[in-house]
């Protein structure tokens, strides 16, 4: 796609987020990546995977944000929305944030150039403007 959201084998590649470091870390209600006009907002308790720990983290309930702001520069390696709604994204250094299906509350948003164009709801699955959910 134009919009650099290629569909893969069970989900979505965003390419246009690869090579790119976080530029903004912004920890409020929900937790946002910037990388220039792109952004991922995690809505939903999400694990932060380390190069010695696996840490549950959510920013509105506080839980384990101590590690976050250490993904400023990081480059972005991987950003992977599975069809089920779990998103992956995975950094240069080796860290990973996996982000899994939300029973009842939104789990993601993928922003690129400053508007949505891919979510997962809850219950999971993907939506994308002009598409129907997966």
């Amino acid at each position: 796609m134009e919009n650099g959201i290629n569909r893969v084998e069970g989900g979505w590649d965003v390419r246009s987020m690869r090579g790119i470091g976080i530029g903004e870390v912004i920890i409020g209600s929900v937790l946002q990546l910037h990388t220039g006009s792109n952004r991922i907002e995690v809505h939903s308790p999400a694990e932060l995977t380390t190069d010695s720990e696996a840490l549950l983290v959510h920013a509105s309930g506080r839980v384990t944000l101590d590690r976050l702001p250490q993904l400023l520069d990081q480059v972005v390696a991987e950003v992977h929305a599975a069809d089920s709604g779990s998103l992956r994204v995975r950094f240069a250094n080796g860290w990973r944030l996996d982000v899994p299906v939300s029973a009842s509350a939104l789990g993601w948003i993928i922003g690129l150039r400053g508007s949505c164009f891919i979510s997962s709801p809850p219950g999971g699955g993907v939506e994308m403007p002009d598409r129907p959910q997966a």
